[in-house]
């Protein structure tokens, strides 16, 4: 039987996921900040922390696979299956950490299993949302699911550390995992219409190869992972090099935290008067100014002299960042047929993560060398030369790729 369109924005499903989403951003801020803790309160090593963070990270790189996996399965299966395997690891570590410290060994192995479901997760909850709401509601949708998500994070970030700081790691870790397995017994509840099976005789490999070989077909879909890889690569001076300005300013750990604080606050307001606007703008056509906009604000960065001012800068730039993230969920859910949502939004997610820890790898060898104002200045440069390119993109494509008869 086939499900009716949804045909308002606030529907029962919609509804649903949007707080089941924005819960498991809290859970997740929360989640990160005491893993971190536990690992450090237990061993005293930074570098270890780095580790456990970086085992999270790693499974991120076999998105794609994952993505093809996800456009061939019923897509409540790895919605649901992720929220419970992520909910029985949190639980489970938090529980163990009750009772005494944890073995390092345990706490590695949940986070990269954390990471390995997150990497499968990820490409399914990309779909969801177009499948909710009106067509015509999409880009109000979008930002309040980004809006929420973000306001829920900030809570988590600021949050978490006072949480973790009087109560330790273990309650933050279990209520992460209950937050994960109430969302879990929830999603029986979201009414997703059904979707097209895999070609009759398509093994997994020729679905692989036909996602890439979609992605290629259009100078957008190609694109839109470049476009999302440069936007997380100018954020990796500020994760570097932010906690040694502020510090030179005189503003310390409390400027730093101050200042994504405020960053985050910006990208919440941003996603929330996005979706007030609504239809009212052109989400593709905001994308090259919103760009160039962020190459301007990293600019600007160079030429601060107060910490005022780089708070200033903070909120603005998260305002940026929301309209331009905004833009790459609206083309990739209007531009990408569904049928490919997984691979397609798999390969977007891998390489846009690769962006700030690769930009991170190159700064490393010059970051104690140079003036933070000329790496600054240069991140600014190369951002706005990235937004010239996506522009000059933007005017080539014209249509959407051609559907191919591998959709079925």
């Amino acid at each position: 039987m086939t499900t009716p369109a949804p045909d308002r924005l606030w529907n029962r499903s919609f509804l649903l996921w949007w707080l089941g989403s924005a819960q498991s951003a809290l859970g997740t801020a929360l989640a990160g900040i005491a893993t971190s803790f536990l690992v450090l309160h237990q061993t005293g090593s930074a570098g270890k922390m780095g580790v456990n963070l970086a085992l999270a990270l790693l499974p991120g790189l076999l998105s794609p696979l994952f993505g093809t996996l996800v456009d061939r399965l019923p897509l409540k299966v790895p919605l649901i299956l992720g929220n419970v395997l992520r909910g029985a690891l949190q639980l489970t570590v938090g529980l163990l950490a009750l009772r005494g410290p944890v073995p390092l060994e345990l706490v590695y192995a949940a986070s990269f299993l954390t990471g390995l479901i997150g990497a499968f997760y990820s490409p399914a909850a990309m779909g969801v949302t177009p499948r909710l709401v009106p067509r015509e509601q999409l880009q109000r949708a979008t930002g309040l699911m980004q809006g929420g998500t973000q306001v829920l994070q900030l809570v988590g970030t600021v949050g978490g550390g006072a949480l973790v700081g009087v109560m330790g790691s273990a309650p933050a870790l279990i209520f992460d995992g209950l937050g994960f397995l109430l969302f879990a017994a929830l999603l029986p509840l979201v009414t997703l219409p059904a979707r097209g099976a895999a070609p009759a005789g398509e093994g997994f490999w020729m679905s692989f190869r036909a996602g890439l070989d979609y992605a290629r077909r259009s100078p957008l879909t190609l694109g839109l992972p470049v476009l999302a890889f440069f936007l997380n690569a100018a954020f990796a001076p500020m994760e570097m090099l932010m906690p040694a300005r502020m510090t030179a300013l005189g503003a310390g750990a409390q400027g730093f935290g101050l200042f994504f604080g405020l960053l985050l606050a910006g990208l919440a307001a941003g996603s929330f008067a996005m979706a007030a606007l609504g239809d009212r703008v052109d989400a593709r056509r905001l994308s090259a100014p919103a760009f160039a906009a962020l190459g301007v604000t990293v600019l600007l960065l160079s030429l601060t002299q107060t910490p005022a001012q780089m708070y200033v800068l903070a909120f603005v730039m998260g305002l940026v960042n929301a309209a331009l993230n905004l833009s790459i969920s609206m083309i990739f859910q209007k531009r990408v047929d569904p049928a490919y949502y997984g691979r397609v939004g798999s390969l977007l997610g891998m390489v846009s993560m690769a962006g700030m820890p690769l930009a991170m790898l190159l700064l490393a060898p010059v970051a104690d060398r140079v003036p933070v104002s000329t790496v600054f200045a240069a991140a600014g440069s190369l951002t706005l030369l990235a937004a010239v390119g996506w522009a000059a993109l933007l005017r080539r494509d014209h249509a959407p790729p051609t559907p191919l008869a591998a959709q079925g």
